[in-house]
């Protein structure tokens, strides 16, 4: 192996454990955002949809650090339901706004829970 595989492999894990928590800290951001919205008014909600479409970037490197081969790999089946969470949150509340189905668009925080469950077990994993 050459000194540039070694540290390549060595620097994965550390580049992705900060991604990983990076992804917890922006769902924590999401929270308040939303409280802000039903509590301080609808405009909230646009920052919450433009914040939320802004964790996209580190879920996406997190899914390329894990296809990866090398020692990110391994987090891979975590990595892969983090992003198909994260996509379940916007087909609930475009789907539910467009069928007029409200029930739909409420499983929207009840999915959040998932995900930052999914994201708390993919960051502490990471960290090891």
């Amino acid at each position: 192996m050459s000194v540039a595989q070694r540290q390549n492999r060595i620097s994965a894990v550390p580049v992705f454990a900060v991604l990983a928590a990076s992804v917890v800290v922006g769902i924590a951001g999401q929270v308040f955002l939303a409280g802000l919205a039903v509590f301080g008014g609808a405009a909230g909600f646009d920052l919450h949809g433009a914040f939320g479409g802004a964790l996209s970037l580190p879920i996406l490197a997190l899914v390329v650090l894990a296809l990866r081969r090398g020692p990110a790999r391994r987090f891979l089946g975590h990595t892969v339901a983090l992003l198909a969470l994260y996509i379940l949150q916007f087909v609930l509340i475009i789907s539910g706004r467009d069928l007029g189905l409200p029930v739909v668009s409420a499983l929207h925080p009840a999915n959040a829970v998932v995900l930052t469950t999914v994201a708390v077990l993919l960051a502490r994993r990471a960290m090891g």
